[in-house]
């Protein structure tokens, strides 16, 4: 087998290779695979073989059967060799993105009154503070990180305030998290081993809001966590446990994934494309479209794994009961047959029906609050600053699981 970093064949396709999503190009391996195969057994060292979807219409089928292609029985992170003989802890309590029907719906029920766009839209004010003060930070500093500086602390700052998490605890549970979901990537892991180093992440988080639930519960508030406290499926309660994987999730759920929009799908585009950046300096009523384009051009979570519960087909193959399936979201977000010259990067698509915050049963909850966080940081971004260069290069996240950048130097000039 030849592997190579910007594929041309699909024998040189190896999705286990983790240097292709940092140095190569893994769009020219979905394009390969679009082309010549796109529901493929992958069967390569590093990892579980798995069946890979690479086109749109084939993984809306899979979105729209979560019993059949369960997202419960082995999680939706497709396992390396590491995951595999390492299982993750708590297997047994799973958060609601690792549930199946008829399980999900009640769970997601507990808080998705938060998400409607009218609650979301309650917190603009709210959000745009926290937008604000991080700009403000940024504009005296001039020379920024922007994944770090910007990107990255925005939506921590919502997410945990959401939470009812003390302030002095953010920036510290955020980097937790980051260093659990990039669990791949060795620079998180501060010199030790980078699964070893996510474990350890994963523990310390986890004994963390154990200790503020624990408390919490004694005289629960209005922010999610006490909501899920108060929760009930069939007239129980949710353990404690259970509580605990619901706040991790939701940590993580709304972090890298926005952040990743924020820099891959927004800053560094805009930047490689200045009529586009141009476009919404004349224009910021452009944003709420030009969002749907950041989240597509990002794709922020590269794969979700599903389990087969049956035997079926899809795409002329017969898949089996077991066996495990994984789509690819940028490469369905690239699809030839269903977006118009999808190599394209246009503030102004329309339409735009990417699959990047899913569809169907799993439909992310936080899209609402994505989409308005975008909008308020790009909003501030382009009105505070006259001028944004690029100082240095942008760095990208090593995982076959999340997107995005890790870092983006930039020098900012206020205006």
């Amino acid at each position: 087998m030849n592997v190579a970093l910007v594929p041309t064949t699909l024998d040189e396709i190896d999705y286990w290779d983790l240097d292709m999503f940092v140095d190569g190009d893994p769009h020219a391996a979905w394009t390969v695979q679009r082309r010549e195969a796109p529901v493929w057994w992958h069967d390569r060292p590093g990892g579980e073989p798995f069946w890979s979807v690479s086109r749109y219409d084939d993984a809306k089928v899979v979105h729209g059967q979560p019993t059949l292609y369960s997202s419960q029985a082995a999680g939706i992170i497709v396992r390396d060799s590491h995951l595999i003989e390492n299982p993750r802890v708590g297997a047994d309590i799973n958060p609601m993105i690792h549930t199946d029907p008829p399980r999900h719906a009640p769970l997601r029920k507990i808080i998705a009154h938060n998400f409607t766009p009218r609650s979301i839209g309650e917190l603009e004010a709210q959000i745009r503070a926290y937008a604000v003060d991080c700009l403000d930070e940024a504009a005296e500093k001039r020379d920024v990180d922007f994944v770090t500086d910007i990107a990255h602390r925005i939506p921590a700052a919502i997410g945990l305030s959401l939470m009812g998490v003390p302030r002095e605890d953010w920036d510290h549970l955020a980097e937790l998290e980051h260093r659990t979901v990039t669990r791949t990537d060795p620079e998180f892991a501060g010199g030790a081993d980078p699964y070893e180093a996510a474990n350890a992440a994963s523990m310390e988080l986890g004994l963390y809001f154990y200790e503020l639930l624990t408390a919490r519960a004694e005289d629960p508030g209005d922010d999610l966590l006490s909501q899920f406290l108060r929760g009930r499926i069939d007239d129980e309660e949710l353990p404690i446990a259970q509580v605990v994987s619901e706040a991790v999730l939701l940590l993580a759920g709304g972090l890298d994934t926005t952040r990743a929009a924020a820099s891959a799908g927004a800053m560094l585009p805009l930047l490689q494309h200045p009529d586009q950046l141009a476009a919404l300096r004349d224009d910021p009523g452009l944003l709420p479209v030009a969002i749907e384009e950041f989240v597509r051009w990002s794709s922020p979570i590269t794969s979700e794994a599903r389990t087969l519960t049956a035997d079926t087909e899809l795409g002329g193959h017969q898949l089996r009961e077991g066996e495990r399936v994984v789509l690819w979201s940028p490469s369905c977000n690239r699809d030839e047959d269903v977006f118009a010259d999808p190599f394209r990067y246009d503030v102004r698509r329309q339409p735009n029906r990417h699959l990047a915050f899913a569809h169907g049963e799993h439909f992310c909850l936080g899209a609402h609050l994505a989409r308005l966080t975008l909008k308020v940081e790009f909003e501030e971004l382009l009105s505070r600053f006259s001028d944004v260069e690029q100082t240095g290069d942008a760095v990208r996240v090593r995982s076959n699981f999340v997107g995005g950048l890790k870092h983006l130097p930039l020098r900012l000039t206020p205006r």
